[in-house]
């Protein structure tokens, strides 16, 4: 049995070794996460961690994560579940409430990779794309950056 079959699941891009993470991601502490967009329940079950795509960045959650709201951008969902699974959405907007180990993420949009459109997430980008080159206020601009991940997301979750 190698070193890398000892150690406990972690998400891509998270510490393997000597950490809290470790302790955490063997399992005595699961998340309770609720997913949720206007249209419906995406999912409600128990989890391991989550990332989300905050207005400024990605962020990931683990048991034990402090209290917080936060606004929600365009970009990829994730939740690992046991067993190495991890269920991927692409989200549009929205909030994430994270505490006592409950994360409630309502959206505005939300899609798995079944619900995906290539086609049309790539003429909405090439659109965007374009828009770009000459935005008429900060406001459009900013509106456009958002509208540009949103169909990058599309993509790279279709593509996966």
């Amino acid at each position: 049995m190698s070193t890398a079959d000892l150690l406990p699941e972690h998400p891509n891009g998270s510490i393997h070794t000597g950490s809290v993470a470790d302790e955490l991601a063997r399992g005595q502490i699961d998340l309770q996460v609720s997913l949720v967009s206007p249209e419906r329940p995406l999912y409600n079950g128990r989890a391991h961690w989550v990332t989300l795509t905050g207005v400024d960045g990605q962020f990931g959650v683990w048991p034990r994560h402090v209290a917080m709201v936060a606004a929600l951008g365009s970009g990829p969902l994730r939740i690992g579940l046991p067993g190495h699974q991890v269920e991927q959405f692409v989200v549009r907007g929205g909030f994430v409430s994270i505490a006592d180990n409950v994360v409630t993420i309502l959206v505005d949009a939300a899609l798995q990779q079944e619900g995906v459109d290539v086609a049309a997430a790539e003429a909405d980008l090439a659109e965007t794309n374009a828009e770009l080159a000459h935005p008429g206020s900060d406001q459009e601009f900013v509106q456009l950056l958002d509208d540009r991940a949103w169909s990058q997301s599309r993509i790279k979750l279709a593509q996966s």
